[in-house]
Protein backbone atom coordinates (compact mmCIF):
# COMPACT_ATOMS: atom_id res chain seq x y z
CA UNK A 1 0.00 0.00 0.00
CA UNK A 2 1.11 3.41 -0.39
CA UNK A 3 -0.21 6.08 1.83
CA UNK A 4 0.04 9.77 -0.42
CA UNK A 5 -1.25 12.16 2.68
CA UNK A 6 0.42 11.90 5.57
CA UNK A 7 1.98 13.74 8.25
CA UNK A 8 4.68 11.16 9.66
CA UNK A 9 8.15 13.74 9.04
CA UNK A 10 10.29 13.88 12.75
CA UNK A 11 10.81 17.61 13.46
CA UNK A 12 12.99 17.49 16.39
CA UNK A 13 15.73 14.99 17.52
CA UNK A 14 13.66 13.81 20.51
CA UNK A 15 10.55 12.50 17.76
CA UNK A 16 13.17 10.76 15.75
CA UNK A 17 12.58 7.49 18.11
CA UNK A 18 8.45 8.42 17.40
CA UNK A 19 9.05 8.02 13.96
CA UNK A 20 11.09 4.89 13.85
CA UNK A 21 8.33 3.30 15.94
CA UNK A 22 5.79 5.25 13.77
CA UNK A 23 8.08 3.46 10.36
CA UNK A 24 7.93 0.27 11.28
CA UNK A 25 3.92 0.02 12.21
CA UNK A 26 3.05 1.16 8.99
CA UNK A 27 5.25 -1.31 7.38
CA UNK A 28 3.59 -3.89 9.52
CA UNK A 29 0.69 -2.72 8.08
CA UNK A 30 1.41 -3.29 4.79
CA UNK A 31 2.40 0.00 3.61
CA UNK A 32 5.55 0.37 1.31
CA UNK A 33 5.76 3.94 0.69
CA UNK A 34 4.27 7.77 2.22
CA UNK A 35 4.04 11.24 1.06
CA UNK A 36 4.48 13.96 3.52
CA UNK A 37 3.66 17.21 4.47
CA UNK A 38 4.04 19.54 7.09
CA UNK A 39 0.72 21.10 8.69
CA UNK A 40 2.66 24.35 8.66
CA UNK A 41 3.45 26.85 6.58
CA UNK A 42 7.36 25.65 6.16
CA UNK A 43 9.31 26.07 2.89
CA UNK A 44 9.50 23.49 -0.07
CA UNK A 45 13.15 23.67 1.01
CA UNK A 46 12.46 22.75 4.35
CA UNK A 47 10.21 20.07 3.94
CA UNK A 48 12.82 18.98 1.69
CA UNK A 49 15.51 18.34 4.45
CA UNK A 50 13.17 16.77 6.63
CA UNK A 51 12.08 14.20 4.19
CA UNK A 52 16.02 13.68 3.12
CA UNK A 53 16.28 12.98 7.09
CA UNK A 54 14.01 10.85 7.18
CA UNK A 55 14.82 8.61 4.43
CA UNK A 56 18.52 8.66 6.00
CA UNK A 57 17.32 7.79 9.40
CA UNK A 58 14.79 5.10 7.97
CA UNK A 59 17.48 3.58 5.90
CA UNK A 60 20.34 3.39 9.20
CA UNK A 61 17.01 1.19 10.92
CA UNK A 62 16.71 -0.94 7.92
CA UNK A 63 13.11 0.05 7.29
CA UNK A 64 12.01 -0.41 4.42
CA UNK A 65 10.05 2.36 3.85
CA UNK A 66 10.15 5.26 1.30
CA UNK A 67 9.20 9.02 2.42
CA UNK A 68 8.87 11.82 -0.48
CA UNK A 69 7.60 15.05 -0.37
CA UNK A 70 4.05 15.80 -0.69
CA UNK A 71 2.36 18.92 -1.54
CA UNK A 72 -0.50 20.41 0.27
CA UNK A 73 -2.24 23.88 0.92
CA UNK A 74 -5.29 25.64 3.18
CA UNK A 75 -6.83 26.46 0.05
CA UNK A 76 -9.06 29.75 1.85
CA UNK A 77 -10.12 32.40 -0.01
CA UNK A 78 -7.03 34.17 1.15
CA UNK A 79 -5.21 31.38 -1.18
CA UNK A 80 -7.29 31.47 -4.16
CA UNK A 81 -7.14 35.28 -4.30
CA UNK A 82 -3.15 35.27 -4.26
CA UNK A 83 -2.36 31.65 -6.19
CA UNK A 84 -1.80 33.51 -9.48
CA UNK A 85 1.12 35.31 -8.01
CA UNK A 86 2.27 32.08 -6.17
CA UNK A 87 0.79 28.73 -7.56
CA UNK A 88 3.47 27.89 -10.00
CA UNK A 89 5.90 27.61 -6.78
CA UNK A 90 3.95 25.11 -4.58
CA UNK A 91 3.75 21.92 -6.61
CA UNK A 92 7.30 20.00 -5.89
CA UNK A 93 6.20 17.00 -7.85
CA UNK A 94 4.39 19.39 -10.64
CA UNK A 95 1.52 16.84 -11.08
CA UNK A 96 -0.56 16.82 -8.02
CA UNK A 97 -1.75 19.40 -5.40
CA UNK A 98 -3.65 18.76 -2.08
CA UNK A 99 -6.00 21.16 -1.07
CA UNK A 100 -7.28 21.44 2.34
CA UNK A 101 -10.65 23.39 2.39
CA UNK A 102 -11.40 24.74 5.71
CA UNK A 103 -14.38 23.32 7.06
CA UNK A 104 -15.81 27.19 7.70
CA UNK A 105 -15.52 28.36 4.20
CA UNK A 106 -18.34 27.76 1.63
CA UNK A 107 -15.62 26.79 -1.35
CA UNK A 108 -17.50 29.28 -3.83
CA UNK A 109 -14.21 30.60 -4.90
CA UNK A 110 -13.51 26.97 -5.80
CA UNK A 111 -14.17 27.22 -9.21
CA UNK A 112 -11.70 29.13 -10.64
CA UNK A 113 -8.97 28.22 -8.55
CA UNK A 114 -9.38 24.46 -10.02
CA UNK A 115 -9.30 26.37 -13.12
CA UNK A 116 -6.26 28.12 -12.42
CA UNK A 117 -4.30 25.32 -11.09
CA UNK A 118 -5.14 23.19 -13.71
CA UNK A 119 -4.05 25.48 -16.35
CA UNK A 120 -0.46 25.28 -14.90
CA UNK A 121 -0.66 21.56 -15.79
CA UNK A 122 -1.22 20.35 -11.87
CA UNK A 123 -3.68 17.96 -10.68
CA UNK A 124 -5.43 19.59 -7.59
CA UNK A 125 -6.72 16.86 -5.16
CA UNK A 126 -9.95 17.69 -2.76
CA UNK A 127 -9.03 16.47 0.38
CA UNK A 128 -12.11 15.14 2.36
CA UNK A 129 -14.95 16.66 1.15
CA UNK A 130 -16.61 14.13 2.99
CA UNK A 131 -15.98 15.25 6.14
CA UNK A 132 -17.10 19.43 4.89
CA UNK A 133 -20.27 20.24 5.85
CA UNK A 134 -20.45 22.59 2.25
CA UNK A 135 -20.19 18.93 0.53
CA UNK A 136 -22.41 17.00 2.85
CA UNK A 137 -24.89 19.32 1.77
CA UNK A 138 -23.98 19.83 -1.71
CA UNK A 139 -23.37 16.91 -2.99
CA UNK A 140 -23.83 18.49 -6.67
CA UNK A 141 -21.23 20.75 -6.26
CA UNK A 142 -18.81 17.95 -6.03
CA UNK A 143 -19.76 15.93 -8.77
CA UNK A 144 -19.13 19.80 -10.90
CA UNK A 145 -15.40 19.48 -9.63
CA UNK A 146 -15.29 15.83 -10.33
CA UNK A 147 -16.41 16.43 -14.05
CA UNK A 148 -13.74 19.27 -14.53
CA UNK A 149 -11.11 17.29 -14.01
CA UNK A 150 -10.65 17.59 -9.89
CA UNK A 151 -9.18 14.49 -8.00
CA UNK A 152 -10.89 13.33 -4.68
CA UNK A 153 -8.99 11.94 -1.41
CA UNK A 154 -11.43 10.40 1.09
CA UNK A 155 -10.01 9.88 4.49
CA UNK A 156 -9.63 6.24 5.66
CA UNK A 157 -11.01 7.40 9.03
CA UNK A 158 -14.06 8.50 7.20
CA UNK A 159 -14.35 4.65 5.52
CA UNK A 160 -14.21 2.82 8.81
CA UNK A 161 -16.55 5.13 10.61
CA UNK A 162 -14.40 6.35 12.96
CA UNK A 163 -15.43 9.83 11.42
CA UNK A 164 -18.79 9.42 12.32
CA UNK A 165 -21.66 8.11 10.82
CA UNK A 166 -22.44 11.30 7.94
CA UNK A 167 -18.76 10.94 6.95
CA UNK A 168 -18.83 7.45 6.57
CA UNK A 169 -22.10 7.50 4.62
CA UNK A 170 -20.73 10.45 2.37
CA UNK A 171 -17.51 8.20 1.83
CA UNK A 172 -19.41 5.59 -0.03
CA UNK A 173 -21.70 7.33 -2.04
CA UNK A 174 -18.97 9.35 -3.50
CA UNK A 175 -16.89 6.14 -4.04
CA UNK A 176 -19.82 4.19 -5.56
CA UNK A 177 -21.20 7.26 -7.44
CA UNK A 178 -17.20 7.68 -8.97
CA UNK A 179 -16.46 10.46 -6.86
CA UNK A 180 -13.86 9.40 -5.27
CA UNK A 181 -10.72 8.24 -6.45
CA UNK A 182 -7.82 7.97 -3.97
CA UNK A 183 -7.82 7.10 0.04
CA UNK A 184 -5.90 8.67 2.11
CA UNK A 185 -4.99 8.27 6.17
CA UNK A 186 -3.59 11.77 6.91
CA UNK A 187 -1.91 10.47 10.21
CA UNK A 188 0.89 11.61 11.87
CA UNK A 189 3.13 10.87 14.78
CA UNK A 190 1.01 11.60 17.02
CA UNK A 191 -1.75 9.00 16.00
CA UNK A 192 -0.21 6.61 14.11
CA UNK A 193 -1.17 3.88 15.92
CA UNK A 194 -4.38 4.52 14.78
CA UNK A 195 -3.62 3.94 11.26
CA UNK A 196 -6.83 2.69 8.95
CA UNK A 197 -5.79 2.42 5.46
CA UNK A 198 -5.55 -1.20 5.46
CA UNK A 199 -8.88 -1.12 7.35
CA UNK A 200 -10.63 0.98 4.78
CA UNK A 201 -9.99 -1.39 1.70
CA UNK A 202 -11.05 -4.39 3.95
CA UNK A 203 -14.43 -2.21 4.41
CA UNK A 204 -14.27 -0.89 0.64
CA UNK A 205 -13.70 -5.09 -0.31
CA UNK A 206 -17.22 -5.57 1.57
CA UNK A 207 -19.10 -3.15 0.93
CA UNK A 208 -18.17 -2.01 -2.74
CA UNK A 209 -16.04 -4.84 -3.94
CA UNK A 210 -12.26 -5.96 -4.42
CA UNK A 211 -12.23 -4.51 -7.97
CA UNK A 212 -12.92 -0.95 -6.75
CA UNK A 213 -10.37 -1.46 -3.70
CA UNK A 214 -8.05 -2.17 -6.18
CA UNK A 215 -8.89 0.42 -8.56
CA UNK A 216 -7.91 2.64 -5.18
CA UNK A 217 -5.06 1.20 -4.18
CA UNK A 218 -3.70 1.73 -7.72
CA UNK A 219 -4.70 5.69 -8.16
CA UNK A 220 -2.50 6.23 -4.98
CA UNK A 221 0.19 4.10 -6.13
CA UNK A 222 -0.31 6.15 -9.28
CA UNK A 223 -0.01 9.98 -7.08
CA UNK A 224 2.89 8.90 -5.84
CA UNK A 225 4.81 8.60 -8.87
CA UNK A 226 3.34 11.52 -10.37
CA UNK A 227 1.48 9.57 -13.09
CA UNK A 228 -1.82 9.88 -14.35
CA UNK A 229 -4.78 8.02 -12.06
CA UNK A 230 -8.07 6.22 -13.46
CA UNK A 231 -11.08 7.56 -13.60
CA UNK A 232 -14.49 6.29 -14.15
CA UNK A 233 -17.50 8.84 -15.30
CA UNK A 234 -18.62 9.94 -12.44
CA UNK A 235 -22.55 10.69 -11.41
CA UNK A 236 -24.39 12.28 -9.67
CA UNK A 237 -25.95 11.47 -6.53
CA UNK A 238 -29.75 11.52 -6.50
CA UNK A 239 -31.04 13.66 -3.17
CA UNK A 240 -32.89 11.45 -0.95
CA UNK A 241 -37.41 11.93 -0.89
CA UNK A 242 -38.81 12.01 2.42
CA UNK A 243 -41.48 8.93 2.42
CA UNK A 244 -41.69 9.39 -1.27
CA UNK A 245 -43.69 12.48 -0.54
CA UNK A 246 -41.00 14.50 -2.68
Amino acid sequence: MIDIYTHMLPRTANSKQQFVDAAKHLVNQGVKAVAATLHDKETNTSLALYVKEANQTLEDNHIPLTIVEGTEVVADRTFAESYQRRGAMLASNEKYIVLTIPAQEEPSYLKDLLYDIQLKEIVPIISEPERHPYFLEHKDGLYKFVKKGAVIQLSSDSVIGKNGKHAKKAAMQFIEHNLAHVIASGASLDNYKQHSLRQAYDVITKEKGAETAQLLMQNAEAAFNGQGIQTLPPERIKKTKFLGIF
